[in-house]
């Protein structure tokens, strides 16, 4: 008897699972309390355009990395989403975009489970090194800040 065929949001998830995976490590590994290293943000100003017609994202990852200052290394390149990011003087940034909301969607329910905050935009997530830089990062491109679950046992 033939396998069943999976269904679209079931090859989307599992093409999800291993970028998700790494975010949540690099979550994390953020969690154990060390300070943000102090440095100076860039002045440069990077607006991202409101939604594309084409249902690409938003902001390109490079377009992301460029209003934190910095230069973005993207580490996975899918059909589904891209995934990179880069280090400032105040410490790591991550961003994903995604293709399709429901992409989106499913990564932000896996990665919520792990806490962090994010700032969510159309189809775009970006981690940073604290609240407040995403805060100031939101002012250059937008978005909504948004609070994962809280780590139970964490010091």
């Amino acid at each position: 008897m033939p396998l069943p065929t999976p269904r679209p949001h079931r090859r989307v998830l599992r093409a999800l699972a291993p970028a998700t995976a790494v975010c949540a490590v690099l979550l994390t590994g953020g969690c154990g309390g060390s300070p943000a290293a102090q440095g100076t943000h860039s002045a440069h100003v990077t607006h991202i355009t409101p939604e594309k017609e084409t249902g690409a994202p938003t902001a390109s990852i490079e377009e992301i990395a460029a209003a934190v200052g910095c230069t973005a290394h993207v580490e996975v390149q899918a059909d589904e989403l891209r995934q990179g990011g880069c280090e400032t003087g105040q410490g790591a940034y991550r961003m994903a975009t995604f293709t399709a909301d429901e992409g989106q969607r499913s990564w932000l329910a896996e990665s919520r489970m792990y806490g962090g905050t994010y700032l969510v935009g159309s189809r775009w997530v970006v981690t940073g090194p604290s609240e407040d830089a995403l805060a100031a990062l939101r002012g250059h491109i937008g978005g909504t800040i948004e609070i994962g679950t809280a780590h139970s046992g964490h010091h």
